[in-house]
């Protein structure tokens, strides 16, 4: 008689190891446990990263907006003359939001789309790289994702809906482990992350939360052990989360250079880097000397690039790379008009960057990145199809 197995990754969003490592969470069924760097960018670069195993210049995802006007989604933006609303409706996140579900609809977007703060004169010279939902057969096409090494090994499996709350979602798991059909789940849950952002890793309640996991977790492996054999339960994270110490407004001091943007230079600000293209060799030097001017930044050179994996060849997502230090903000951002409480998206090297590896059954390569529990899932898969 066969062993009746199944594998379960949760994914929660935003758990650092700075965040987990000295507190008892789950210990008891989870002991393998270790850091792992994250993939330099923000969520946007490290969910590909973990549903693919690879890194930003193969899979292409970075930050969201990457310049490209010849082929631009936004080009509309040109007509509309939404810079001449009053500056209150404008900059409104209520507005925005709105404006995002319909220009999603318009095109068909399947993946994640807001257009933040960005202005909306630039828009038109930027596309848009999330514009699949990444979960799905096919969602990082060309580059094979979860969804599609699960389709090939034809495995019965459960995948979250991201658009869905955590609580819908682990319900929507216990259900298919109450049927016991499946034999690999990924369950993901991201209000850690939201949370992080308004609290701080310092909140009181953090420790309330992290709580909530462990019950709904032990209730999960409950309902497995009844129905399966074999149950392995593994918890991981993309990045963790820094407190914010200051902020520095880096779009003032580059359009105080008079420069002409779409004309000499674009730029994206994301909330703690810059991103930066170049059209004419003035631009450049201007841009470049002023950069030693503004506080608690650096730009990542070409050996931080290739360390990183974002190295792209054909700079698309900026000729240079402005990074804050640890704990700053851009405010205002693209992102957002004000800074928020915490932050990630620094350099992989600071702690506060760390993501967890959590697990039930020794791994026999512990994941040093974030990229490599795509591997420790695939084996796993094959553990199931037999191969």
């Amino acid at each position: 008689m066969s062993n009746k197995q199944v594998h379960i990754f949760m994914f929660i969003d935003a758990l650092g190891w700075e965040i987990i490592k000295d507190k008892n969470f789950l210990e008891d069924l989870l002991p393998y446990r270790n850091p792992a760097k994250m993939q330099f960018g923000y969520s946007s670069t490290a969910i590909p990263t973990i549903l693919s195993g690879q890194p930003p210049i193969v899979h292409k995802h970075l930050s969201f907006y990457y310049y490209a006007p010849e082929k631009s989604p936004f080009k509309i933006f040109k007509y509309l003359l939404l810079g001449m609303l009053p500056e209150k409706i404008n900059r409104s996140w209520r507005v925005r939001h709105n404006l995002s579900k319909l220009v999603k609809k318009m095109y068909g977007f399947t993946g994640y789309f807001e257009l933040y703060a960005m202005p909306f004169s630039h828009l038109p010279y930027f596309d848009y790289i999330e514009k699949k939902d990444m979960f799905v057969p096919d969602g990082l096409a060309p580059v094979k994702n979860l969804a599609d090494e699960l389709e090939s090994r034809s495995l019965p499996y459960h995948i979250s809906n991201w658009r869905l709350s955590e609580a819908e979602n682990i319900a929507a798991l216990k259900s298919d482990l109450e049927n016991g059909e499946i034999k690999f789940a990924f369950l993901y849950t991201a209000a850690m992350d939201g949370l992080l952002h308004r609290v701080t890793k310092e909140g009181k309640e953090i420790p309330e939360k992290l709580n909530w996991y462990s019950e709904q977790i032990r209730a999960l492996i409950e309902i497995a052990k009844k129905k399966y054999d074999d149950c392995t339960f593994t918890v991981f994270s993309d990045h963790g989360m820094t407190t914010k110490v200051g902020v520095v407004d880096v779009i003032s001091q580059i359009e105080g250079l008079k420069l002409k943007f779409g004309k000499d230079y674009a730029a994206v600000y994301d909330s703690t880097m810059g991103r930066f293209w170049y059209f004419n060799d003035h631009a450049k030097n201007t841009i470049r000397e002023k950069f030693s001017d503004i506080p608690h930044t650096s730009v990542v050179g070409e050996e931080d690039k290739e360390r990183f994996r974002v190295n792209f060849p054909d700079n698309m997502y900026g000729e240079d790379i402005l990074l804050l230090d640890p704990g700053w903000q851009i405010e205002p951002s693209d992102m957002g008009l004000k800074a928020l409480p915490g932050m990630h998206g620094y350099t992989p090297d600071h702690p506060d960057s760390d993501a967890s590896f959590l697990s039930s059954r020794e791994v026999e390569n512990p994941p040093q990145w974030v990229g490599d529990f795509f591997r420790v899932m695939t084996s796993r898969m094959d553990e199931l199809a037999g191969l």
